[in-house]
């Protein structure tokens, strides 16, 4: 597959960010090369044949209303336990003969392609993507006119798909909205988007498509916007994780004599902590948050665990960037704290980590200093199942 970057679908992303984020909807002609290679009809028809997919992964909408989930699903048994709701293959595809567009909810959970597609924008953005698959039969319109409380990338993959779009409000709330076609006018984007095509649509964007002469498949990828409240709140919630914080005060009618004192000392504190926090560390704290948010993740923990088994003494190790508690030595051992582990380690051991930073490497057999090398190698074997160490190469 194609492995496409921020760039690919805004262009110039010093004018996509000063001149439409946030603000105007952005149409580019041609961005991708390889649209199939992202979704394609073929791929559509696996995922349906697929039992494990299951509403509200997969919905259908026929003449402007949703289907119910039962006139398209059934049950079957899967190792002694019923599935109420498995996917009937013939059936979704008689609603889509019959007019329905197909949706596909949260590809990203299930399609690993998809996910490390959407990821790009995540990654970019900092928060939570979610990427939806609709199938439209030619000739028919999807959804009437509407808007979203996200921002959209829409990526056409097959067929062709006529989109009409008008300029966000100036007051947005970021809720859901319908609209007639007498209360929008005019759109400021009329096209007929193409395979390989891209738009970008600020949240709350009014916008209405339907499938023209072909059947059109396009992606919606979805960025859950996260306002100045939502960020001061995840800063807040740090901030107050402090044992400080921790009492449990009565504050009912009959409250005690300097209740009220202790409440300004907490706000005081808050204020003071506020006021000295540094923004660039903070901000990209929450940007990574909004990376790991579900939907987003990558890992390769059962690749890189089991090649564990064959580590050799020369294997070259680095420390994680894991937060690890050293305890007081006590009787030659030291207890750590690693990701909820806790483990004791000789003393040695824990001097050995200590002064490793972040990044710097030690071959698997100098981990444990002046024991044979086989015996250190299956201490970096342990250090690394619980997070602190990892191969370096």
């Amino acid at each position: 597959m194609t492995h496409y970057t921020f760039a690919d679908l805004v262009g110039d992303e010093k004018e996509f960010f000063a001149e439409y984020f946030n603000k105007k909807p952005l149409l580019r002609k041609g961005a991708l090369k390889a649209p199939q290679d992202i979704l394609s009809l073929r791929r559509l028809d696996e995922l349906v044949q697929l039992e494990i997919i299951r509403p509200p992964y997969l919905r259908a909408n026929l003449k402007g209303a949703g289907v119910p989930d039962q006139g398209f699903t059934q049950t079957i048994t899967v190792q002694g336990t019923d599935l109420t709701d498995a996917i009937v293959p013939e059936k979704v595809y008689e609603l889509f003969r019959a007019g329905a567009t197909i949706v596909w909810s949260s590809l990203n959970h299930l399609d690993t392609s998809l996910r490390d597609f959407t990821r790009v924008i995540s990654d970019r953005f900092g928060a939570k993507t979610d990427c939806v698959a609709f199938l439209t039969p030619a000739g028919k319109q999807g959804f009437s006119p509407h808007h979203d409380p996200v921002d959209l990338f829409i990526v056409q993959t097959e067929g062709t798909k006529r989109w009409r779009l008008w300029n966000p409000a100036e007051v947005r709330r970021g809720e859901a909205a319908s609209y007639t076609a007498e209360q929008l006018g005019e759109p400021v984007i009329d096209v007929l988007l193409e395979p390989g095509d891209v738009l970008y649509l600020p949240y709350d964007t009014p916008h209405a498509a339907a499938a023209e002469e072909l059947a059109s498949v396009h992606l919606s990828i979805m960025i859950r916007p996260r306002m100045w409240k939502d960020l001061l709140k995840q800063t807040f919630e740090e901030l107050v994780r402090d044992p400080e914080f921790n009492e449990f005060p009565f504050i009912g009618a009959d409250r005690a004599v300097g209740t009220e004192t202790l409440f300004t000392e907490k706000l005081r504190a808050v204020a003071e902590r506020l006021a000295t926090l540094a923004p660039g560390p903070e901000l990209d704290r929450l940007a990574e948050l909004g990376r790991r948010m579900p939907g987003n993740s990558a890992g390769n923990t059962f690749r890189t665990t089991a090649r564990l088994d064959a580590l050799e003494p020369d294997t070259p190790m680095r420390r994680t960037a894991a937060t690890v508690e050293f305890d007081t030595p006590d009787r030659g051992r030291v207890q750590l704290t690693v990701n909820g582990h806790r483990i004791a380690v000789p003393e040695p051991v824990a001097v050995s980590l200590a002064g490793l930073a972040v990044g710097e490497q030690v071959s698997a057999g100098n981990v444990f200093p002046g024991v044979p090398a086989e015996r250190a190698t299956r201490t970096a074997q342990g250090l690394a199942r619980i997070g602190l160490l990892e191969v370096a190469a």
